[in-house]
């Protein structure tokens, strides 16, 4: 649905393995190395509380390789005994934001609330290709962009620093991180899709065609919590202010609104002729 751009806050770090005898073992060196880059930069940082999140590949999916990867980086931090590791999914809030389609849409304003909400102080995100794992870590309390490129060469991983704080690079990395949360909340939530994504005149249009349904899903979006329905709305903001600044960014969003849309009305007067 999309192309591959890439957010913010963020130290993010790619690791690319050559092509390994066993596939197994290339797999365990490239979690080891993410894991020892991921410790490094928690200390530098002097963060000892890791929200470290399931990756997804990179179609934007969770995959069960994409799982394997951050399973393995999250038992091996652990066994060092020196960070505090949290699993987002098994808090009850966060499970409740990922039903908003909104969790993965953290931008320096929201990345400490996040970090508040889980009791962490930098939050891990990943994505896997075919030999290669991108791995982000937000720092919830600074915004501070760093990046690096790790790449393995005989066995000893080479490291080059990316600079995500240039205006341009940090649209890129913001318009990557939007469209791989929203790529999953497209395939599996289409109407929460469009609802999300939509501008005012958007939004008319869907409350014109799918009344019902776009009533159904307010109900079960409001929180009885006026703050928490703040913050929904105000990602919500954020996304639509991106759009306007970005036209590249923003004509992915309007071309994969009009697919869907039409996709979901087409149903919709199938249903009603039977």
């Amino acid at each position: 649905m999309f192309k591959r751009i890439n957010t913010f806050i963020i130290i993010s770090v790619t690791f690319i393995i050559y092509t390994y005898p066993q596939a197994a073992h290339a797999d365990t060196d490239l979690s080891a190395n993410a894991a020892e880059y991921i410790c490094t930069k928690a200390k530098e940082g002097k963060k000892t509380r890791l929200a470290i999140y399931t990756f997804t590949n990179d179609t934007g999916d969770t995959s069960p390789e994409s799982k394997v990867y951050s399973t393995k980086i999250m038992a091996i931090i652990l066994d060092k005994k020196e960070f505090k590791v949290i699993d987002p999914e098994k808090i009850p809030e966060v499970v409740n934001e990922q039903e908003k389609g909104l969790t993965g849409l953290i931008d320096p304003e929201t990345a400490a609330e996040t970090g508040k909400l889980i009791g962490a102080d930098a939050l891990v995100f990943g994505v896997s290709g075919k030999g290669s794992l991108q791995v982000r870590i937000i720092d919830a309390a600074t915004g501070e962009v760093l990046g690096a490129k790790l790449e393995e060469n005989g066995g000893k991983p080479t490291i080059s620093n990316e600079d995500f704080k240039s205006p341009e690079a940090k649209k890129k990395f913001i318009a990557f991180e939007f469209e791989r949360d929203l790529t999953q909340l497209y395939r599996k939530r289409p109407m929460l899709y469009l609802y999300v994504t939509a501008d005012e005149k958007e939004l008319s249009e869907l409350e014109e065609n799918f009344p019902e349904a776009i009533e159904k899903l307010k109900l079960r979006i409001n929180e009885k919590d006026p703050k928490k329905n703040a913050k929904f709305e105000r990602r919500k903001r954020n996304l639509s202010g991106f759009r306007k600044e970005n036209p590249g960014f923003d004509k992915r969003i309007r071309n994969s609104r009009k697919s869907l849309f039409d996709q979901l009305k087409k149903e919709k007067n199938g249903r009603s002729l039977k």
